[in-house]
């Protein structure tokens, strides 16, 4: 069995672990990604892509409990390509994503997240730009990983236990390409709604 399927099956099991507890909220979120990606020369903020899934919040005590969420992420950034003629090309990348969240309640209704994130690359495409700035054509990649994992951090603010704010900084740890060393950088900001 490899690495791809024991990492999905260890997050199918907490997130069943959590639906299976009594105190467990259920919830669904959309908002929008502010991503790029990050080099050796630093992180960059390049496309405005969708986010959109479901959470499951197990309650531990008053001041501490676990999220769980599946997500589909739309992230991507560009690509500078040095040659004869240089371009760019504009990359969309599909993510379905599952990050598990440390939530720190330090006020009633404002907690700190944090916790690890592994994603599943579903689409790979790109808009070659050349350098008069005029777009050429859409190349599909075959050197991306197919796994991606990232270190998020944020903030949540919940209304009435209902409906919630959330703005998070997701860290990506993966080179997405083989061949480079971009990774992503993502700002998420979202809003969600609590059914129980």
């Amino acid at each position: 069995m490899n690495l791809k399927n024991l990492l999905l099956i260890f997050f199918t099991l907490i997130i069943s672990n959590c639906i299976a507890q009594d105190e467990i909220k259920i919830g669904i979120k959309s908002g929008a990604n502010l991503a790029g990606f990050r080099t050796g020369n630093g992180a960059n903020t390049d496309n405005i892509g969708l986010s959109i899934g479901g959470i499951a919040e197990l309650k531990l005590n008053k001041s501490f409990s676990l999220q769980a969420e599946l997500l589909y992420d739309r992230k991507g950034g560009l690509v500078y390509v040095n040659s004869s003629d240089f371009y760019s090309i504009d990359t969309k990348l599909d993510y379905i994503n599952l990050p598990v969240l440390i939530k720190l309640y330090f006020l009633k209704n404002l907690s700190l997240d944090f916790g690890p994130q592994i994603g599943f690359l579903v689409n790979s495409k790109g808009e070659i730009t050349n350098s008069q700035g005029n777009n050429e054509k859409e190349v599909e990649f075959n050197n991306t990983n197919n796994i991606d994992f990232s270190l998020n951090a944020g903030f949540s603010y919940i209304f009435n236990d209902k409906i919630f704010l959330q703005a998070k900084y997701s860290y990506g740890l993966t080179k997405i390409f083989k061949d480079r060393r971009y990774k992503n950088s993502l700002v998420n900001l979202s809003i969600g709604y609590i059914f129980n």
